[in-house]
């Protein structure tokens, strides 16, 4: 896929029909997905979704959910729904449902982030490729809300993060250990009292 992918950059400029190009871009906005590089997939499935607007593509909305994916995972600040582009479909229902999911993403809101995939009525998961980047998206949100919700505290009980995170203890160990060795925390978790002891509290 990669290789179909760059020879046929080779040849993006010379093609003028905006659908096509439309495909080219979202293969290789997905590519690099798969590869975890986001920045390179935002610039890809963003050219994509301009160009299937341009050309009146019914598939343009489910660009820009995956655009609004990826600029997630991404965690950019730049906004994508003030586009031209993407104005056009502020008030759909999918749309509005993944402007709320972003909004709980950049809140670290476990609770907004659950009920709108848990919404059977727009069934987000329903779409198969968001449905993978959901563990990624989670983790990430996990994280930061830990480091949020620990940074009063000199120490905090295991027990008191899973309920807040709404995890298993066993995967709140898993998180905080990550924070740790990234240094997004300083601190050391006590096995035998289940609590982390953080040393950067002010």
């Amino acid at each position: 896929m990669k290789a179909v992918f760059r020879l046929s950059q080779n040849f993006a400029s010379t093609i003028e029909d905006p659908r096509v190009v439309g495909v080219i871009m979202e293969c290789g906005g997905k590519m690099y997905m798969s590869e975890k590089k986001w920045k390179q997939a935002l610039e890809q499935l963003m050219g994509s979704f301009k160009n299937l607007v341009e050309c009146g593509s019914p598939r343009a909305k489910t660009l820009l959910k995956y655009v609004i994916l990826a600029s997630l995972l991404d965690q950019t600040e730049v906004d994508v729904l003030s586009t031209e582009e993407a104005m056009i479909f502020t008030k759909d229902p999918e749309i509005i449902a993944m402007t709320n999911l972003r909004s709980g993403f950049n809140n670290n809101d476990i609770n907004v982030i659950q009920d709108v995939l848990n919404d059977t009525t727009i069934n987000l998961l329903g779409d198969q490729f968001i449905a993978q980047y959901l563990d990624e998206l989670l983790r990430s949100v996990r994280l930061n809300a830990l480091v949020a919700i620990c940074k009063p505290y000199k120490t905090v009980k295991l027990s008191f993060l899973a309920k807040k995170i709404k995890v298993p203890v066993t995967e709140i160990r898993g998180l905080l250990a990550e924070l740790i060795l990234e240094e997004r925390l300083e601190g050391q978790i006590d096995q035998l009292k289940e609590i982390v002891e953080l040393r950067s509290a002010e």
